[in-house]
């Protein structure tokens, strides 16, 4: 098999040349419109529903708040999977979505839907925060071009001035 191959390709020596540089044209296309971050967002879409109904047992918080808003929220459109937690005067819903979903439209599917949720009197529930665990890489450092007001700026130059001093320089 490997061998009729070979012999085919060295006898048409132009047909692989032809598809060899078709190749090399798409692996340039594809690379040039490769979509490259510094950090890739992995995490999942997801959305987290939190209601605090502070002096209620976790039992009641399941049967009165957290099984009404699993009922509610199932059947919406790329829901991969949703867990939840009932413990003392807290129901934690969280829903994981599929890849092929945006996050802002999944958010706005539970919004509706959560307006349709029949709970107990004076309760609110609140959707968590929209971030993701990678926005955790990132962090900000602000630096003064005014050494004055540059702590780190200004702890540098005196060590350096010491250093000089130290050198026997002014």
């Amino acid at each position: 098999m490997i061998r009729a191959f070979v012999d085919y390709s060295l006898r048409n020596k132009l047909l692989v040349f032809a598809v060899g540089i078709l190749l090399l044209v798409w692996g340039a296309f594809s690379f040039k419109n490769l979509p490259v971050e510094a950090y890739p967002d992995v995490a999942n879409n997801y959305v987290q529903i939190i209601t605090q109904w502070p002096g209620r047992a976790g039992e009641e918080v399941e049967q009165q708040v957290t099984i009404p808003i699993e009922v509610q929220m199932s059947g919406i459109p790329h829901l991969a999977n949703i867990r939840s937690i009932s413990e003392f005067g807290l129901s934690v819903v969280a829903m994981n979505f599929d890849d092929e979903s945006n996050n802002d439209w999944n958010r706005q599917k539970v919004l509706e839907r959560l307006s349709a949720v029949n709970l107990p009197p004076n309760l609110q529930p609140n959707i968590g925060p929209d971030y993701s665990p990678v926005g955790q890489l990132y962090w900000y450092t602000l630096k003064s071009t005014n050494l004055q007001y540059d702590l780190y700026g200004a702890e540098v130059a005196s060590g350096l001035g010491d250093c000089e001093r130290a050198q026997g320089g002014t």
